[in-house]
């Protein structure tokens, strides 16, 4: 009798493979519902990921689209039409960097019809959307370009300086001091100090004589 109890109690303990199912045969038994809802959750979530990168790539195809027919229209000479089709983009499919494109055309095109409030509506538009390239060192310009021809020469020097700070525009930046040292004419301290940076800078030449002119007027100013 003892031998077979003890014959018994070995062959249990030897079929962990055989308990291990049983338990987890158990276990789906009493928790079976809630598998199955976190497996749907994780389908719903995934397919719901999946459509999402879908409906974005589609909104970004079909703002290139429409962004490509306005530079067609503005190309021809069609400003009013291009217009329309850029503040469409930037309105319609904002959170793409074409809306940040198309948000600076339409600033331009506002400010080459010297409406520089609804330019600089458009140009702010395409400093605070998503990033594109260099297009927001250029909005910022355009900033300064608006607010100079509203009579706010302080308002450009500020979205200048902003544009000189923006990496994407280290292209533009001689461009950017130079203009920056004409508009600081009534501050001989910052002009000076733009004007020697351009003057130090090798590859600022085609602005190296402008500079040291300007630099000489400061100074006999003073």
């Amino acid at each position: 009798m003892d031998i077979k109890q003890k014959k018994s109690t070995v062959q249990e303990g030897a079929n962990p493979l055989v308990d291990s199912i049983l338990s987890m045969k158990e276990f789906f038994k009493k928790n079976g519902s809630t598998i199955v809802a976190c497996l749907v959750a994780a389908v719903i979530i995934g397919g719901g990921y999946y459509f999402y990168n879908r409906m974005k790539e589609n909104n970004i195809r079909k703002a290139q689209e429409i962004f490509g027919v306005a530079i067609m229209d503005y190309s021809a000479g069609n400003a009013e039409q291009a217009l329309k089709l850029f503040g469409q983009i930037a309105n319609d499919h904002r959170n793409t960097p074409v809306a940040t494109m198309s948000a600076f055309m339409a600033g331009s095109i506002c400010l080459q019809q010297k409406n520089p409030g609804q330019a600089i509506t458009w140009f702010e538009a395409a400093v605070n959307g998503p990033a594109a390239g260099f297009v927001r060192g250029q909005a910022l310009e355009g900033l300064a370009a608006a607010c100079e021809e509203n009579g706010d020469t302080a308002g450009a020097i500020r979205y200048l300086e902003r544009a000189l700070r923006d990496r994407d525009a280290a292209h533009r930046h001689n461009a950017i001091r130079w203009r920056l040292a004409l508009l600081n004419k009534d501050n001989p301290g910052a002009a000076s100090v733009y004007c020697k940076d351009l003057i130090a800078d090798t590859l600022a030449a085609s602005f190296h004589q402008k500079a040291e002119n300007l630099l000489a007027a400061v100074n006999a100013g003073k």
